[in-house]
């Protein structure tokens, strides 16, 4: 009877525990291009980590205003080859052709370029994150530099998880993809369903695009109703610690 008791109450505080904790990561995409679109979001006083392309116009000053604020965090958005060859991956892009041996160089270059950045995750690369080779010199990368990777799921077959399995590495996934579609009510109804899977599973990772006004206002008119609701905001470095 005693040891029921005591079962009992582990799993209460447990389970009050998992209730408790409804942590949303904001991951917001595509920085890089123009210093007014970042703008939008620095304006949003909640943790979020902004995702910058490397070799952009406006790439140094984005960092730059990054990293004045405290709640934000820079991570390199690594461009990568999608299936879809009418999109223009932009600069410093790994391709389903590169060369293992190249991955290194090319990461390098791009570290530079964005100044601060503590990990990276893919901009496109269905193509790339399928490829287990490639993928293999990324996360290598990652790990001799304690930088950590964030799949961006953008494939349905990644193989990053099982790479990074074989690595003994630790990688989130992105669960929900905010603004796919720009229509107003389907960002907000889209925000809704990742507020609810943080609800549910203690969690969750969400991805937007730094150029979404319509994300940047869902976002701006939710957060001080969520967080007095006891959801709270993070930057993704946190999942990683």
């Amino acid at each position: 009877m005693r040891l029921l008791k005591v079962s009992l109450v582990l799993v209460l505080l447990l389970g009050g525990f998992a209730a408790e904790a409804k942590k949303i990561f904001l991951v917001i995409d595509d920085a890089g291009l123009a210093l007014h679109e970042t703008q939008q979001f620095l304006e949003i006083p909640i943790p979020m980590t902004i995702a910058v392309l490397p070799h952009q116009k406006q790439t140094k000053e984005v960092c730059i205003a990054i990293g004045r604020d405290e709640q934000k965090e820079i991570i390199l958005h690594q461009p990568m080859e999608a299936y879809n060859g009418e999109k223009k991956t932009g600069p410093g892009a790994i391709m389903n052709t590169t060369s293992p041996s190249e991955i290194r160089k090319i990461l390098d270059r791009n570290f530079r370029s964005v100044r601060g950045a503590v990990g990276m995750n893919n901009h496109m690369g269905s193509k790339v994150t399928e490829n287990p080779e490639l993928i293999r010199e990324v996360l290598r990368f990652c790990k001799a530099h304690e930088m950590f990777f964030l799949d961006s799921k953008t494939a349905f077959n990644s193989q990053v998880p099982t790479v990074a399995a074989e690595a003994g590495m630790h990688v989130e996934e992105r669960h929900v993809f905010l603004d796919i579609n720009q229509n107003r009510d389907f960002i907000r109804m889209t925000w809704g369903h990742a507020v609810n899977q943080a609800k549910e599973n203690g969690y969750v990772i969400v991805i937007g695009h730094i150029w979404s006004k319509e994300s940047a206002a869902a976002i701006r008119d939710s957060y001080e109703t969520l967080l007095n609701q006891g959801y709270t905001f993070h930057k993704l470095s946190e999942l990683y610690e």
